[in-house]
């Protein structure tokens, strides 16, 4: 369940460097990742993590609309998709808790920073030297890095409740080993939200979408390490799992998976790691899913999909309910019995990937209910017309994401 998750990755804090694969190439260098959360379920974390989610989303689709002049393919077709903004009491603690991160190093010499890994997400964004709301953070000083360029341009970038005002520069990252000399980076000098350390525990996010949904058009880190040919092969793999979980980088770990990758198409021109499922199972039914669209998204902690089909999904759960609180009205939660066992599929290229019983709670409420790992997207706008596919799913898997056949892949764990 989601808290024996949280208490399982909290051993790993803060590991540094790369660690080689010698099962693998030997050009495939991994980063530790870890995941810090409440041990506890709070249905607020769980709300502003939908509206983070939300956020995120309706920021890539405009960024995508900026970039091309053309409106994102996955916009809602009726009404906007910011009418349920999150409301004020959402702060940057409650989604930032249940985010995977990992340590890289940026700069000339050096220096370790600790970012969110978000596959639905685009920029690198640190704490700068002015950034007062960016207290107990460790501090990225262009003017203490050797190989450090101002790009001369400020923006005003928008992550869930916190809008990132800074300056864009080019500089040295290093992401497990590997080095992209002219990575593109927002250095803070103001986050509207308090962003010190002891509210956030990270001290940025490190987008691995694609550049489509840059708010800055600018190519991400790992798109970056790809056009400076860094990498043997263009490719990266998560394993979000509840021991040694990694960022793989240049390759795939062999040893972190059974049989074949199984690999779906993306449509990387969305900017998302956007792939087809074929359909969803609960306890062997078939449940109607609508569009087969789905983002695979390492930054929600969740599954999200529209009203109806969610609501489809836990009809086959005896015992379930939508939950009725303060916190599920915007985005709706379901319960359902702790004792029953459900097994859930998710179908890629006719190939059943599975939920653990485990990982489908996201938690426990009073009277031994547990609350279902799907959530759903609010009524209005009436037709999204994707899924989101989030950690709930992703920690049962290997996922492979292959920049350069533009594809992703999954596998059972080993």
């Amino acid at each position: 369940m989601y808290s024996s998750i949280v208490i399982a990755l909290a051993a790993l804090p803060f590991l540094v460097g790369a660690v080689p694969l010698e099962n693998s190439r030997r050009n495939v260098l991994s980063i530790p990742l870890s995941k810090r959360g409440p041990s506890q379920l709070d249905l607020r974390r769980l709300h502003a993590g939908t509206h983070h989610t939300m956020a995120k989303l309706r920021r890539g689709f405009e960024a995508f609309e900026q970039n091309t002049g053309k409106r994102h393919p996955l916009s809602p077709k009726h009404g906007r998709s910011d009418d349920h903004k999150a409301p004020g009491n959402v702060s940057l603690t409650d989604f930032h808790e249940n985010m995977w991160y990992g340590t890289i190093q940026v700069g000339t010499p050096g220096k370790a920073y600790s970012v969110n890994i978000d596959t639905g997400s685009d920029n690198l964004f640190l704490s700068g030297p002015s950034c007062q709301s960016c207290q107990g953070h460790a501090i990225y000083d262009p003017s203490n890095s050797t190989t450090a360029k101002d790009l001369g341009l400020s923006v005003n970038l928008t992550y869930g409740p916190a809008n990132v005002i800074g300056n864009v520069f080019a500089d040295t990252v290093n992401l497990g080993g590997f080095e992209a000399s002219n990575g593109t980076l927002v250095v803070a000098s103001d986050v509207t939200a308090n962003f010190n350390a002891t509210k956030v525990g990270v001290d940025g996010t490190l987008g691995m979408g694609f550049r489509g949904i840059s708010q800055l058009n600018k190519p991400t880190i790992f798109e970056t390490l790809v056009e400076e040919n860094q990498l043997e092969e263009p490719v990266f793999g998560l394993v979000l799992a509840e021991s040694n979980s990694e960022l793989i980088i240049g390759g795939r770990d062999h040893s972190r998976y059974k049989g074949d990758l199984v690999y779906t198409p993306v449509n990387g021109r969305a900017g998302y790691w956007l792939a087809e499922l074929d359909r969803i199972t609960i306890n062997g039914n078939d449940t109607q899913v609508g569009t087969k669209r789905a983002i695979i998204d390492s930054g929600s902690p969740f599954l999200l999909g529209e009203q109806n089909f969610v609501a489809n999904i836990y009809a086959n759960i005896p015992g379930s309910a939508r939950l009725n609180s303060a916190e599920s009205l915007d985005y709706p939660f379901w319960t359902y019995p702790c004792n029953t066992t459900v097994n859930a599929s998710i179908f890629f290229n006719n190939t059943p990937f599975n939920i653990s019983s485990d990982n489908f709670s996201l938690g426990t409420l009073g009277g031994g209910l547990c609350v279902g790992a799907f959530a759903a997207f609010p009524a209005s706008p009436t037709y999204y017309g994707y899924w989101v596919i989030g950690d709930n799913f992703l920690r049962n898997v290997y996922t492979e994401f292959d920049y350069g056949n533009i594809r992703v892949g999954f596998a059972q764990l080993a």
